[in-house]
């Protein structure tokens, strides 16, 4: 049984009282516990009955950090996923190359040019979350999820490629200089471009 308008708003309206912060959860829940109350409502239970039973066995906080959670390891699959993208990849090339000129270029000792590449890292996702949140970015869970997801494999990566560690095993500081210039570059372009494909999503739903 279709439940019509006004019971749905009934839904909206209850699960508008629940502790849910990002607005796309907001409607992937009422999708559930709509679907769950017209699966009820089949089995003879009345409207109000059935959207009682239904919201009894769905925890909202636990509904979204589920989501939450299953986004964010789809986020960290498709920044590894990403690698074998021929524009994501050529791009974080030219950029590497970029910032290696640069640096080689300016004289920096690498690993002043190492933490400052990882400060200059950091300061623009800072400022990306700042610019979304004025364009209110920050309420869908995909959007947030792909900044988080960058940051995650940014620590997760240089606790891997440390400067100190590289050197115990042997690679030169030059070496390791162009895997961190790499490394950054593939993630900042793999991260920004997947963001930008999440806003675009939302700019033409």
């Amino acid at each position: 049984m279709k439940l019509n308008h006004e019971q749905l708003e009934t839904i909206r309206l209850e699960l508008s009282k629940v502790k849910v912060y990002y607005t796309n959860i907001q409607d992937e829940l009422l999708d559930h516990i709509a679907s769950k109350t017209e699966q009820l409502m089949k089995e003879g239970l009345d409207f109000r009955s059935a959207f009682d039973q239904a919201t009894q066995k769905v925890n909202p906080e636990k509904f979204q950090m589920d989501v939450l959670i299953t986004t964010h390891l789809a986020k960290m699959k498709s920044i590894f996923k990403s690698f074998m993208e021929p524009m994501i990849l050529i791009k974080s090339l030219l950029l590497a190359a970029l910032i290696m000129l640069a640096v080689n270029s300016i004289g920096l000792e690498i690993p002043f040019a190492i933490k400052w590449m990882k400060i200059s890292f950091i300061v623009i996702i800072a400022l990306l979350i700042v610019l979304s949140f004025r364009i209110k970015l920050l309420k869908n869970s995909h959007v947030v999820a792909s900044w988080n997801s960058s940051w995650l494999v940014f620590w997760l990566m240089f606790l891997i490629i440390d400067f100190d560690l590289l050197l115990k095993l042997g690679f030169t500081a030059q070496t390791i200089f162009a895997i961190n210039t790499l490394s950054i570059s593939f993630l900042f372009v793999s991260g920004s471009t997947m963001t930008m494909r999440e806003i675009h999503k939302l700019k033409t739903a």
